[in-house]
C-alpha cells in the first residue's frame, strides 16, 4: 500500500488515532551490533591467547554484554506513526515510550553505511528543538520501510498545517465516510545537482594544512610510545648532515618541495573526502520542504522544513571568496552549529560548492521571502579601526616590557603587531555590515574570508548588546542575535546608538511574530447543566 493510500483509508481526527505506521528493527541489526562486539572483543581475545587466559573472560564479557544489550533493545523495540505523534517504546528492566509530536519535528534523516546498504537496511534520525541531538533513533530500518516513514511524515505534517490554517482550509468528512486525502502527493522539483567539478573545487579550495600537521604530530607521539622516535632522530641528524654537503640555493629548494609535497598531500585528501561525501549532491523542493541526497559509500537523506529554517549562512574562505565560490548551510532549531563550523556527515550543507551568482539564484527557495543577496550593507563604525589598532598597541606594550629582560632591543619587534592591528581593522571594517529588510536582517562578518547570514526576524528568540571596557570609552557594542538552535550571531563594534536601535526593533519583530503564534483564547462551551 502506497503512503497516499495509508493516509487516505486512516481514522478521522476525531476519532480513536489509528497508526498509520508501525514496526519493528529489521533483523540485519543484530548482525551488525554482533560484528560490534567481536571488533571489541577481538583485541582481549587475542592477548588472551596470547599472554594471558584471564583475559578471555574480560573478551567474553566485552562480547556478550553488548549484543544482550542489543538483543533486549530488538526484541522490545517498537515505533508507531499517527497522524499527529511519532511514539517509540523499548526497554524491558527499565522501559521508556517516547512521544514526538509531528509538528515539532526539525529535521529528519537518514543514513546508510555501505555494509547497511549491502544489507538493504537505513537508519532514520528524527531531531526536533530539544537541542539535544537526536530525539529518536530508528537503527535499523528497512529500505522500503524507510521511504514509507519518510513519506507518511511529511504527508502528515502537510496535514497538521493544512488543519491549522498555514496553507488551506482542510473540511472534515462525514463521520461515516472515509476521510478523503488532505494532502495530495506533491511533485518534487530539483533546484540544485553538485557536478564533480563544484565538488573537487570544493576540496581544493578547503586547504586542510592543519590536518596533515596533527596527523604528522600524532605519527610522531605513536613512534614515541613504540621506542622509534631515537631510531628517526638519528636518520634526521644524518638527513642533515647530508644537506650541509649542498649549495644553499638547493636546500631551500629541496625545503620548498617538502612544504609544497605537505600541501599537495592536504588538497588531494581534502578533494578525495570531499568527492566522497558529497557524491551525487542533489538539493529538490517538495511543496514546502527541502531534501537533500548524497553520499558514496555512505549514503545519507535529510528533509528539511522551509519553515523550520532559522539561519541560512553564505560561508567564504579567503580562497573561495577570491575565485567567487561559497559553501550555503541551513541550520534549523536541532542544528547546534557555529558560522563557518561544518560537521562530518555535511547535514546542515544544502549548496556543497557553487559561484556566488548561483547562490544568490537559489536563495529564495532555502529561506520564505528571501529575495537574494543584498548588494549594499549598513557598515560598522570607523572607530572600530581605531579600537583593533589601540588593542594591538597595548599588546605590543607588555610584550615589550615583559621581553626586554630576555632579548634586549630584540623586543622592541613586538611593536610590529600594531601595524598588523591596523591592518586587520581594516579589513573587518571593509567586511562587517548588516541589512534589516522586512522580512529578514542580514549580517556580514570575517577578515579575509567573508561570513554572511540571513536571520528570518521572526525566528529571534534573544538579542544582546555587549561593551568591552575599550568599547565603552568609544561608544561602540557588539550585537548578538540568537535563534532557536545554533550558536548565536554576532556583529561587533557598531556604534552604540546604532546597535541599540537595531536592538529594539529586532525584539519587537520578534515579540510581534510570538504573539501571531499564540491561538487566540476561546471560552469552552458550556454544558446544558452550566447554563
Amino acid at each position: 500500500m502506497t503512503p497516499s493510500e495509508i493516509m487516505q483509508n486512516s481514522a478521522p481526527s476525531c476519532a480513536p488515532e489509528v497508526p498509520l505506521l508501525q514496526g519493528h528493527l529489521h533483523p540485519a541489526v543484530l548482525l551488525l551490533r554482533t560484528l560490534d562486539a567481536l571488533r571489541s572483543a577481538a583485541l582481549p581475545l587475542v592477548l588472551g591467547v596470547l599472554v594471558n587466559r584471564y583475559l578471555l573472560v574480560l573478551a567474553a564479557l566485552l562480547f556478550l554484554l553488548p549484543l544482550s544489550v542489543a538483543l533486549i533493545r530488538y526484541l522490545t523495540f517498537q515505533y508507531t506513526l499517527t497522524r499527529t505523534e511519532l511514539r517509540t517504546r523499548e526497554g524491558l528492566f527499565n522501559r521508556q515510550e517516547r512521544r514526538i509530536p509531528i509538528d515539532r519535528v526539525q529535521d529528519l534523516g537518514f543514513e546508510a553505511t555501505i555494509l547497511r546498504r549491502l544489507l538493504g537496511i537505513t537508519v532514520a534520525s528524527v531531531e526536533t528543538a530539544s537541542g539535544r541531538g537526536a530525539e529518536a533513533v530508528l537503527d535499523s530500518l528497512g529500505r522500503a520501510e524507510a521511504e514509507t516513514l519518510r513519506e507518511l511524515l511529511l504527508q502528515a505534517r502537510q496535514e497538521l498545517q493544512n488543519k491549522q490554517g498555514l496553507q488551506v482550509e482542510v473540511l472534515a468528512a462525514p463521520s461515516h465516510e472515509p476521510p478523503a486525502a488532505t494532502t495530495a502527493a506533491l511533485p518534487e522539483w530539483t533546484i540544485y545537482q553538485a557536478n564533480p567539478v563544484d565538488l573537487m573545487m570544493r576540496g581544493f579550495t578547503d586547504l586542510r594544512f592543519g590536518t596533515v600537521l596533527i596527523a604528522a604530530f600524532a605519527a610522531l607521539q605513536v613512534a614515541d610510545q613504540l621506542g622509534m622516535l631515537v631510531k628517526l632522530r638519528f636518520a634526521a641528524s644524518s638527513f642533515f648532515e647530508w644537506l650541509r654537503g649542498f649549495p644553499l640555493f638547493v636546500v631551500a629548494l629541496l625545503l620548498c618541495a617538502l612544504v609544497a609535497s605537505a600541501l599537495a598531500t592536504s588538497v588531494i585528501s581534502s578533494t578525495v573526502s570531499s568527492l566522497l561525501v558529497f557524491h551525487g549532491f542533489v538539493l529538490s523542493l517538495r511543496g514546502d520542504t527541502l531534501l537533500s541526497r548524497y553520499g558514496f559509500f555512505t549514503r545519507r537523506q535529510k528533509t528539511l522544513p522551509r519553515s523550520r529554517v532559522q539561519r541560512v549562512t553564505i560561508e567564504q574562505t579567503w580562497l573561495r571568496r577570491l575565485l567567487g565560490l561559497a559553501v550555503v548551510a541551513a541550520d534549523s532549531a536541532a542544528t547546534g552549529r557555529a558560522v563557518g563550523q561544518e560537521k562530518a556527515d555535511g547535514f546542515c550543507v544544502v549548496v556543497p560548492m557553487a559561484p556566488l551568482a548561483v547562490v544568490h539564484q537559489l536563495l529564495p527557495a532555502l529561506s520564505v521571502g528571501c529575495a537574494g543577496i543584498p548588494t549594499r550593507y549598513r557598515r560598522a563604525s570607523h572607530r572600530l579601526v581605531f579600537r583593533m589598532t589601540l588593542k594591538g598597541t597595548i599588546v605590543a606594550l607588555l610584550l615589550c616590557g615583559a621581553g626586554i629582560p630576555f632579548l634586549g632591543p630584540l623586543a622592541a619587534l613586538a611593536f610590529l603587531l600594531v601595524p598588523l592591528a591596523f591592518v586587520m581593522g581594516k579589513l573587518s571594517f571593509g567586511n562587517l555590515g548588516f541589512r534589516l529588510l522586512e522580512q529578514h536582517l542580514w549580517l556580514r562578518l570575517g577578515v579575509i574570508g567573508r561570513y554572511q547570514a540571513v536571520l528570518p526576524t521572526a525566528k529571534v528568540q534573544a538579542v544582546a548588546l555587549e561593551q568591552g571596557p575599550l568599547q565603552q570609552i568609544l561608544s561602540l557594542a557588539d550585537l548578538t542575535v540568537f535563534v532557536a538552535g545554533g550558536s548565536p550571531t554576532r556583529l561587533p563594534d557598531l556604534t552604540l546608538e546604532m546597535a541599540a536601535l537595531l536592538q529594539r526593533e529586532l525584539v519587537a519583530r520578534g515579540a510581534l511574530a510570538a504573539a501571531c503564534d499564540w491561538p487566540s483564547e476561546k471560552p469552552l462551551p458550556r454544558t446544558a447543566g452550566e447554563a
